[in-house]
């Protein structure tokens, strides 16, 4: 299942911050930097850290929010930015219409944020998309 809300709303409650519901050190809110808007998606993806894609293996998380640029997921292992990673996800028929899309690529981490005591564990990454690849699957008929 996927949820999914167009913008960026900061009313919005999410135990995972995000650039819109952080305070700046004086207490206002920070001001959107982003290029591209995003849409607060809800998906499995499978994650593969490049380097180590043998050992490592496939690696399950969870997207947050996504743009045509980037996503963030959390994810219960640890990252650091400049992780290059490839990755896979399938957009729901619900979103697309009467296909399934999957789209896999590579991409790095540009910001990565430590989960709270209560997540201990996990991380929250921010993730540019260098490349990636569409595929589309077999239409639905009503």
């Amino acid at each position: 299942m996927s949820v999914i809300r167009s913008g960026n709303s900061t009313t919005d409650k999410s135990p995972w911050p995000t650039d819109m519901n952080l305070p700046n050190p004086i207490g206002k809110q920070v001001e959107e930097r982003r290029a591209t808007s995003r849409y607060n998606l809800v998906l499995l993806v499978e994650i593969r850290v490049t380097p180590n894609m043998a050992a490592a293996g496939t690696v399950l998380a969870e997207t947050q929010d996504m743009s045509a640029q980037g996503f963030y997921f959390n994810i219960a292992q640890k990252f650091t930015v400049g992780t290059q990673f490839e990755f896979s996800f399938t957009l729901p028929i619900d979103i697309t219409g009467a296909i399934q899309v999957n789209i896999s690529g590579k991409a790095r981490a540009v910001r990565v944020e430590e989960a709270g005591e209560s997540q201990s564990g996990w991380s929250g990454v921010g993730a540019i998309i260098e490349s990636y690849q569409v595929s589309r699957g077999d239409s639905v008929k009503p």
